[in-house]
């Protein structure tokens, strides 16, 4: 009996074959996506002795005959899982699960796991800190809203991803500018938008990763943000930077975190997950949002450095019932402090861009080529540059991810 994995193209090629082959024992059949560099003949070439049948699309976050096909696929065979990598793949493994009888997240489930108005009810009921928050379908509704909570507040879809179409609005201008622009006409087409207004949470924002299996948490991590989704979707940069897993900020976050996954949310316990929350200056933990997938960006590898453990392949192979990791705790696993910046391209055309990273303590520089023509990013998941760093302490990795980040941007060409 094979399991099946959903998965877009990026988080499959930023693991090695080898590493798929060992996390899966050549158990799963694969559904990805294609691009220019990457199409089916190619993924063959690369990963065909890695899964037992590739299936290949182009478009894959947003073509819908992506579930279509994968719906006869499952129909016609005989799935253990179906083990969802991305945010796209959610609802559709949860669609597949329901209507074929494989366990998992259903619909219903998974929903309170997409649906970021719908995730906060459950946490109200029992009294854990959450935003404010309001569906909205015109301009009226959010004009209501700010009357009740004030400037300044987040506009977002409900069920939105990378940040796509999210704004945080500080004033009446800035509010009369984005409905000037349409932002509730464009997702019309023919019924009302649902949008979502949400009170704005001033602090330090935090992110929670890892994954359950066999009922329980098998590993758990947190992070620091340091500048916001926002202004990477602008044109700069955005960087985050391991806690000390033994610090009590650190056992906060994570008990706060375990709290919602295990208790409030109908989220098994069972997947990998990526959860955002902020700590207000008065030291009060609220919840921001949470996802039944891996988390974006480079966190898996950042942990990997950190923990040297690759928990997103611990997640697939505990998923595929070929065993779980064992592990100690975070605290005793770290083995150092790490960190990555992750920095937006310019709307131009790149001259030229290192090819190398300088300072010794930059363990993984990546970036894209140069004599290509960019555009800044729709969502927060299209980087052109992403380094790594590591260093003796969380002050320390953050000092460096702002000093790599000025390289890069002293370094790199850019031109209309």
């Amino acid at each position: 009996m094979d399991n099946l994995i959903l998965s877009n193209l990026k988080v499959l090629l930023r693991s090695t074959p080898e590493e798929w082959l060992a996390a899966t024992d050549g158990t799963v059949t694969l559904v990805t996506g294609t691009d220019a560099e990457h199409d089916a003949e190619w993924l063959e070439r690369h990963f065909g002795s890695v899964f037992t049948t590739i299936h290949a699309f182009p478009n894959y976050t947003m073509n819908d005959g992506v579930l279509k096909y994968v719906d006869k696929i499952v129909a016609e065979g005989s799935y253990r899982r179906i083990i969802a990598m991305s945010e796209a793949d959610v609802m559709r493994a949860a669609l597949l699960r329901e209507r074929h009888g494989i366990p998992g997240l259903t619909w219903d489930q998974a929903l309170h796991m997409r649906d970021k108005y719908l995730m906060k009810q459950p946490l109200k009921d029992l009294g854990i800190p959450v935003p404010g928050a309001r569906k909205v379908r015109s301009a009226l509704d959010v004009t209501d809203f700010i009357a009740d909570v004030g400037y300044p507040i987040v506009l977002k879809p409900v069920c939105g991803a990378g940040s796509t179409h999210t704004y945080v609005i500080e004033t009446e201008q800035e509010l009369d500018d984005l409905l000037e622009r349409g932002y509730f006409s464009g997702f019309i087409v023919d019924k009302m938008p649902v949008l979502l207004a949400e009170e704005f949470i001033h602090g330090q924002q935090y992110r929670v990763d890892g994954f359950y299996a066999d009922g329980k948490c098998q590993y758990i991590t947190v992070a620091r943000l340091i500048g916001t989704n926002l202004e990477f979707l602008s044109g700069r940069h955005f960087a985050n930077a391991l806690l000390d897993a033994g610090s009590e900020l650190s056992k906060e976050i994570t008990s706060f975190a375990r709290n919602i996954l295990e208790n409030a949310l109908p989220f098994g316990p069972e997947g990998m997950f990526h959860m955002e929350v902020w700590q207000r200056p008065d030291g009060e933990i609220v919840f921001g949002e949470v996802g039944a997938r891996l988390g974006g960006i480079s966190i898996f590898e950042e942990n990997r450095f950190g923990f040297e453990v690759d928990y997103k392949m611990a997640a697939v192979r505990a998923l595929c019932g070929l065993g779980t990791p064992n592990w100690p705790s975070a605290a005793e696993l770290q083995k150092r402090f790490a960190g990555h910046v992750v920095i937006s391209p310019q709307a131009g055309f790149l001259a030229s861009v290192p090819k190398t990273c300088p300072f010794e303590w930059v363990v993984d520089y990546k970036c894209k080529p140069a004599g290509k023509r960019y555009t800044l990013m729709r969502g927060s998941n299209d980087e052109v540059a992403v380094i790594m760093v590591t260093g003796s302490s969380e002050e320390q990795v953050e000092k460096r991810l702002q000093e790599a980040a000025q390289w890069f941007y002293d370094t790199a060409v850019w031109s209309e």
